[in-house]
């Protein structure tokens, strides 16, 4: 009895530094909490970016806010009907082209965005990184976004009558618009791809092991298991 119980201590003793070895290993690091987000991040928006897209596939139109219709129908009653039509087909074509592009312009500011407490984070649930990278980095997407717009609108005749049609509209607004169509376009398109991401951020959160990348499902099983 007094040979087997060194033994069984010894074993013990063994068993319970296994132990605490396999919970230090298990922790994320921190740069695995970091690369986690970007991940579900990046699946989010491209997730989101997909389906926005799909809609307006088959009518390019659709990819444009109902304010912009609105606007345009004080160019109606200026006597240019005509106009009107042509100009809402192309800047729906421009802003589609811009919309698929997003994707590319977002995951750069993915990479660049600073988590701070990126644990809490994970943690915080819903669309807690959407909300993170929409609140660092809106202005930096939103300024890339008007710029690739102002290219393509630069391909159409809509410049030449936004002016006409914002300033008529201003003129009995309460809430005035921008005489910019890119930067017009530019706040509301940016606003909607984030709300977009934040609810495929939301939905990835309830299943992130589908994602099929380990360090996600190692940082949100450790972190939101407990």
């Amino acid at each position: 009895m007094k040979k087997f119980f060194p033994v069984f201590l010894t074993a013990a003793l063994m068993l319970s530094s296994c132990s605490m070895l396999n919970q230090l290993n298990l922790k994320p690091s921190a740069l695995e909490t970091v690369m986690a987000l970007r991940e579900i991040l990046n699946s989010s928006t491209f997730k989101a970016v997909k389906k926005l897209s799909q809609l307006s596939s088959d009518d390019p139109s659709r990819a444009l806010p109902s304010e912009f219709k609105t606007v345009l129908d004080g160019l109606k009653t200026l006597g240019y009907g005509q106009e009107v039509d042509k100009i809402t087909k192309q800047v729906g074509t421009a802003s589609a082209v811009v919309l698929k592009e997003s994707e590319s312009i977002i995951a750069e500011s993915i990479k660049e965005v600073d988590f701070g407490d990126a644990v809490s984070i994970v943690t915080g649930g819903k669309d807690a990184a959407t909300q993170v990278l929409k609140n660092n980095m809106k202005t930096v997407v939103r300024r890339k976004y008007a710029e690739r717009l102002d290219t393509e609108l630069g391909k159409t005749e809509a410049t030449k009558y936004w002016p006409i049609a914002a300033g008529a509209y201003n003129i009995f607004a309460k809430d005035k618009i921008d005489s910019s169509l890119s930067n017009f376009l530019a706040d509301r398109a940016v606003d909607g791809v984030f709300l977009a991401i934040g609810h495929e951020e939301q939905e990835i959160r309830k299943d992130y092991k589908s994602l099929g990348k380990a360090v996600v499902t190692k940082v949100f099983d450790y972190y939101t298991k407990k």
